[in-house]
């Protein structure tokens, strides 16, 4: 008795398989990849951001201490065209400012009238380890 065989096309697409899974392995390493560095892109820009506005608000404080101070006469101004010498402005014990200081420089112009003209300018930085922000904010005050 015989029995009829067909010949089979499995012997020739034998290993198929294995280059299929191969190449499907691949890609999908290659996405977790892409992804995996996109989501690090996004991670460091989002700390660009957070450090630059601390750097601002830290530039801006110590521009209106040196503005308060200026207007009630107890800020130590060097002559213009001399160069200004830092003034220390202490932010290390503000909620949000941590990592963060102010150097505040002012000079005066005497005007012919007796009041004096303060040139200020706060100059706000914050270090995170790897990204350092920093901001200036300059202005000028007539008393």
């Amino acid at each position: 008795m015989s029995l009829n065989r067909r010949p089979s096309c499995y012997p020739q697409q034998q290993g198929s398989m294995l280059v299929i899974s191969l190449f499907i392995l691949v890609v999908i390493s290659l996405l977790a990849a892409s992804l995996s560095r996109i989501l690090s892109s996004t991670a460091d820009s989002v700390a660009n951001e957070v450090y630059s506005a601390k750097a601002y608000y830290a530039s801006d404080s110590g521009m209106e201490y040196g503005i308060y101070s200026a207007l009630n006469n107890s800020l130590t101004c060097v002559e213009f065209p001399l160069k200004p010498l830092p003034i220390p402005f202490d932010i290390s014990g503000e909620s949000g400012l941590e990592n963060c200081s102010v150097s505040i420089d002012c000079q005066t112009i005497g005007l012919p009238n007796g009041s004096k003209q303060y040139y200020l300018t706060s100059t706000g930085t914050c270090d995170g380890g790897k990204i350092v922000a920093e901001h200036k904010v300059e202005a000028e005050v007539k008393s």
